[in-house]
């Protein structure tokens, strides 16, 4: 049940999300073009604004069509979603965008709420994004590097500040990636693969591409990555070894349910108190915080990769 079989790893892209007011139902990530070069259009189909060769990492804003909407260097628009994947980047240029909002929002130090405000921005407010993280975005602000929700981002209409070095003409390949301490090879496999199916929509009794349950997505990644594991949550649960939340490790395997005999959900952790999964119908593969009502129905880890 722990067996590890061969290395099978893609190359993955990202895709990251920033636009005004894009509802939360929304996947937002990060992703990269995989085509030799792709057409950002001005609407699905439309005139192009600017071709962008392979590897450009972009904002994903919204993939509800088979056009979809992109934030990249400072520009929005629409690409072929065909010619775009998800991947574990999240530092990267996108260049200037601006605070749209009523008053003012909260300049973060941490992507989520309950963390400390660095600074309140008004409406107009230009700065500069330097990368992505759970629906956030990370931006720098007078010296000062923190993170802004999604729904208060713009980049239309936003130029490019003349003076800064960070805000190029062009997005060049990642200088910072993602990376997690003492992760071995099939651990990181194991993340970036699924991070390809980032905005995937939830299914239920899914297990390919094209629409995963929760188990149906742990169960393709591993059997795609590392080794097979059972199909269903509580299977997986029983077939794994137990650790702690202490001990969790990225790529080991997180269950959720009222008991270890009643296991109704199941994640993959990705460290920093993340993990990726696919939650319920109407959502899409995304990630999520281990906080909240996952902390309070987390039963335990289950490892696979032992090294």
């Amino acid at each position: 049940m722990h067996s590890t079989k061969r290395l099978f790893r893609l190359a993955v892209s990202g895709a990251l999300a920033v636009s005004m007011f894009l509802p939360s139902s929304l996947a937002m990530y990060q992703a990269k073009v995989t085509a030799d070069a792709l057409y950002l259009r001005e609407s699905p189909g439309g005139d192009i604004i600017t071709t962008l060769p392979e590897g450009t990492l972009l904002a994903v804003l919204s993939n509800s069509s088979s056009w979809y909407k992109v934030a990249v260097d400072g520009k929005e628009g629409y690409v072929s979603g065909e010619y775009v994947r998800g991947t574990q980047t999240e530092d990267f240029s996108l260049g200037s965008a601006k605070i749209v909002c009523d008053t003012t929002v909260n300049f973060r130090s941490q992507p989520n709420t309950s963390c400390s405000v660095i600074a309140s921005l008004s409406n107009g407010t230009v700065v500069s994004i330097t990368g992505v993280s759970n629906g956030w975005f990370k931006a720098t602000y007078n010296g000062q590097s923190g993170y802004i929700s999604a729904d208060y981002v713009s980049f239309s209409g936003v130029q490019a500040s003349s003076g800064s070095s960070s805000d190029t003409s062009t997005v060049t390949a990642p200088t910072n990636v993602v990376s997690y301490n003492g992760t071995s090879e099939k651990r990181a496999a194991v993340l970036e693969y699924a991070a390809q199916f980032l905005g995937t929509p939830y299914v239920y009794g899914g297990s390919t591409p094209s629409g995963f349950d929760c188990s149906g997505f742990t169960s393709y990644v591993f059997a795609n990555t590392v080794g097979s594991i059972p199909r269903v949550a509580q299977a997986q649960y029983d077939a794994t070894t137990r650790v702690s939340l202490e001990e969790l490790l990225p790529g080991d395997l997180v269950f959720f349910g009222s008991s270890p005999s009643s296991i109704s959900h199941v994640g993959i952790y990705v460290g920093d108190n993340q993990f990726i999964h696919s939650p319920h119908t109407g959502d899409v593969v995304k990630y999520d915080s281990l906080t909240g009502s996952y902390a309070t129905r987390f039963q335990g880890g289950g490892r696979v990769i032992f090294d």
